[in-house]
């Protein structure tokens, strides 16, 4: 149903209704499937009706291929269709073997590993939460076309990611024996070698979440207009943003146009449940504005702030266009994937015996420090930590939080530290909370309560978009704008 609800122009009733009337053509008897005006319930009828047809199916698979070839939604439902049911192929005790191995990694990130693991095959819309849960998942799934497992190639994209060292190293020993034992009961270990061979040394696919990436970037003929750009992620899975039209705008213009940005990038989200999340990419000057504030349906007595209802974080604009420190900026990003804790390093900057080449030297030498804490905020001057963040930046740390109240506060650190704690890829919305509680707060603790004043930086260099053009320019040069068939 959901595959269904994906293929372009379904979304508007008139299309919908000339798509029964071309599945009508096929079976007469579809010709009077009743409408209601809202397409999952439309969809729901269209299926129902095929299914009470001995041919419905294919006739449905053969007519969506007609409406739309090539589209990558008919093509998995296509597959759907033709498929044969799963057949139970490992006994459960063996199963349950693995399920045990697996349940001992739970620092890693469970849905992008099965991102990794299920290739083409359409992923569930909300996130697994465990190893254990992308297992079984996979378990229901037939085998790819070499024959080999699906849960097979979870098993071995696990083994890689724990690199086989340390205190995980009986684990990773333990998933690749139990990998190999089914591999010679069902004759497919050189099918399971060319995996292994393929997973050795790579990174864990990270899926992405649906989300609206706004970009603002001084705009080169008025210093005082910032060009405007974003891109909507639909729906979560592979990296696949869609670019839409440019503005110019002033910094006071900005409020709204994210708000009709909002309401634009919600309509394509209608009816797919999930959590999307808002990214603003900003020029370094600009990381210190509370975007997250910004309102929703300002003009009305129901206007709330964007941070009630989506995690809001910053990503770097300089970063983005300055490719010669992305290596480190993707070893960062990994090594805050692979661990159970955050390593924070914290900010210095202004007090007594600070010693910056120390600071820097360290953070630069020890990629381990995945985040930084920032002890004022990011602004020139003695008072500000900006040197601090543009260091972390240039040394690929991927994640900064900071208050953006001069004077760093007991309390900050103390909600900072906390903040930090558990799966790192889950900061978004562990802050989200926070924010949700200081809204919440009584009158007489809202303006000062930690969360009104936080700060986070949270970038992911697997998802880089970034338009440095001007209006009007060719946008086969922009990075991350795709066609309505996510071909670039």
């Amino acid at each position: 149903m959901d595959e269904l609800c994906e293929v372009t122009g379904l979304d508007a009733p008139n299309e919908r209704g000339l798509f029964i009337s071309m599945l009508a053509s096929r079976l007469p008897e579809l010709a009077n499937i009743r409408q209601h005006g809202r397409t999952r319930s439309d969809m729901l009828e269209i299926v129902q009706a095929c299914l009470r047809q001995p041919r419905g199916l294919p006739e449905l698979v053969d007519t969506l291929t007609v409406y739309a070839p090539g589209s990558p939604p008919v093509q998995r439902i296509r597959q759907l269709v033709t498929t044969p049911p799963v057949l139970a192929v490992l006994p459960e005790a063996e199963l349950r073997e693995a399920r045990t191995l697996l349940a001992r990694v739970p620092h890693l990130d469970a849905h992008g590993v099965l991102y990794a693991a299920a290739g083409d095959l359409p992923l569930p819309q909300h996130p697994v939460a465990t190893l254990g849960e992308a297992f079984d998942l996979l378990s229901r799934v037939n085998a790819r076309p070499d024959g080999l497992l699906p849960l097979m190639v979870l098993v071995e994209h696990v083994a890689a990611a724990l690199d086989g060292s340390g205190p995980d190293r009986p684990v990773a020993t333990g998933l690749r024996e139990w990998n190999d034992a089914q591999a010679v009961k069902l004759g497919l270990a050189t099918q399971l070698d060319s995996v292994r061979t393929d997973t050795s040394g790579d990174t864990t696919a990270q899926p992405a979440p649906a989300c609206l990436v706004v970009q603002l970037d001084r705009h080169g003929m008025d210093p005082d207009r910032y060009l405007l750009s974003h891109w909507r992620q639909i729906r979560p899975g592979p990296w696949r943003p869609q670019r839409g039209e440019d503005q110019v705008v002033s910094l006071g213009e900005v409020e709204a146009a994210v708000e009709r940005l909002v309401f634009q990038a919600e309509k394509d989200w209608a009816g797919r449940p999930g959590k999307p999340v808002l990214e603003f990419i900003l020029p370094v000057h600009l990381l210190n504005r509370p975007m997250e504030w910004l309102p929703l349906a300002s003009d009305s007595a129901f206007a709330a702030a964007l941070c009630l209802s989506y995690p809001v974080v910053l990503r770097s604009l300089e970063r983005m266009r300055a490719p010669h420190f992305h290596r480190r900026w993707h070893n960062r990003w990994q090594l805050m994937l692979d661990t159970a804790e955050t390593v924070c390093h914290w900010d210095t900057a202004g007090r007594r015996g600070h010693d910056p080449v120390q600071w820097n030297s360290r953070l630069t030498a020890d990629e381990r420090l995945v985040s930084v804490a920032l002890n004022a905020p990011p602004l020139p001057g003695p008072e500000g930590s900006l040197a601090s963040l543009e260091t972390a930046l240039r040394a690929g740390v991927p994640m900064a939080v900071w208050d953006r109240r001069p004077g760093t506060s007991g309390d900050f650190r103390r909600r900072a530290k906390k903040l930090m704690k558990g799966k790192a890829i889950e900061l978004p919305q562990r802050v989200q909370r926070l924010r949700n509680e200081a809204a919440t707060a009584a009158a007489a603790q809202r303006d000062v309560h930690v969360g009104r004043h936080l700060a986070v930086l949270f970038d992911d260099p697997n998802r880089i978009v970034d338009w440095s053009g001007s209006p009007g320019t060719d946008t086969a040069r922009v990075r991350g704008g795709h066609d309505d068939e996510g071909e670039t």
